[in-house]
């Protein structure tokens, strides 16, 4: 295997890249592959200025195309707040942070300032009985 890259003039490739010759046009000219001369470019960033969109094929000019209007992304239904109620009063006594909750504590959330507080009644499921019942939507309430 031999190195390619010797074969090759640097000045003589760079002036040739200035000449706005594509890399595989040079390196046709020197009997390398074109990635000889690519890395040629990379090494030797001050011989090789970078050409933007060079390679990339120019349209014609004519009709300007009228931009499509863009679609725009659903908006997100926010889910309705429910409100605090007496019950959620009363629990505020005994509520507790998230991280002192244990298993078979109501997780639901009171209020809405500061460190969140939960709930924390005794339960079998996710929720106590009365939160429960208000996390399920209208049409199912009672229901369950």
């Amino acid at each position: 295997m031999t190195i390619q890259h010797r074969t090759v003039d640097i000045e003589a490739a760079a002036k040739l890249w200035k000449d706005d010759l594509s890399a595989s046009q040079i390196a046709r000219r020197f009997g390398v592959s074109r990635n000889v001369i690519v890395g040629l470019a990379f090494r030797n960033r001050g011989l090789f200025p970078w050409r933007g969109d060079a390679g990339k094929k120019t349209r014609a000019p004519g009709p300007a195309k009228t931009a499509r209007p863009r679609k725009l992304a659903p908006e997100l239904k926010r889910e309705p707040e429910i409100p605090a109620t007496a019950y959620d009063a009363e629990r505020l006594q005994s509520a507790k942070l998230l991280h002192h909750l244990t298993a078979g504590e109501c997780c639901w959330p009171l209020g809405n300032g500061g460190p969140y507080l939960f709930c924390a009644a005794e339960t079998t499921g996710r929720y106590c009985r009365n939160h429960h019942s208000r996390s399920l939507p209208k049409k199912y309430e009672g229901k369950a």
